[in-house]
C-alpha cells in the first residue's frame, strides 16, 4: 500500500512538473510589461498611464514553449458600465526555450484600457489595466 501511494505521488508530481498529462510542457509567461518604448528588444520603462494619441507597447517573455504556438495580445477599451470593447487582437508566433515579443497600439481614445496575453485555447495568461489621459 505504501509503495502504491508513493507511486501515485510520483506520477502526480510529474504531471504537475510538465503541466499537462500528455507530457507536453506548458509555456511559462515570465514577464509582461506595459511600456511606451522598446529598445534593443527590451522595455524602456514600466507604464500604467499613457498620453492620448501616444503608442503603448505590451511586452511579453515566455519560456518552455516547445513547438511553435500562436498567442494573442488583446487590447480593450473598458466602458463605464463594465463592458469591454476589443480594439485590437494581435496574433504572435512564439517557439523555442525563450521568446520575447510585443505588440503596439495607437491609443486614440482616453479612458481606462486593458491588455491581455491569451493562449491558443483562449486562456488569459496575463491581464493589465491602464489609463489613457
Amino acid at each position: 500500500m505504501k509503495k502504491l501511494l508513493i507511486s501515485i505521488l510520483i506520477i502526480l508530481g510529474s504531471f504537475t512538473a510538465y503541466g499537462k498529462i500528455n507530457g507536453e510542457k506548458s509555456i511559462s509567461l515570465t514577464r509582461a510589461i506595459l511600456t511606451n518604448e522598446i529598445a534593443e528588444k527590451e522595455p524602456v520603462k514600466i507604464m500604467d498611464t499613457f498620453k492620448l494619441y501616444s503608442q503603448g507597447y505590451f511586452y511579453t517573455e515566455f519560456r518552455d514553449i516547445g513547438e511553435e504556438k500562436i498567442l494573442y495580445h488583446n487590447w480593450y477599451l473598458l466602458e463605464e458600465n463594465g463592458e469591454k470593447t476589443l480594439m485590437a487582437s494581435v496574433p504572435l508566433k512564439i517557439s523555442g526555450p525563450r521568446w520575447r515579443t510585443w505588440s503596439r497600439k495607437n491609443l486614440f481614445l482616453s479612458g481606462k484600457w486593458s491588455v491581455e496575453a491569451v493562449d491558443e485555447s483562449g486562456k488569459v495568461l496575463f491581464q493589465k489595466e491602464f489609463n489613457v489621459e
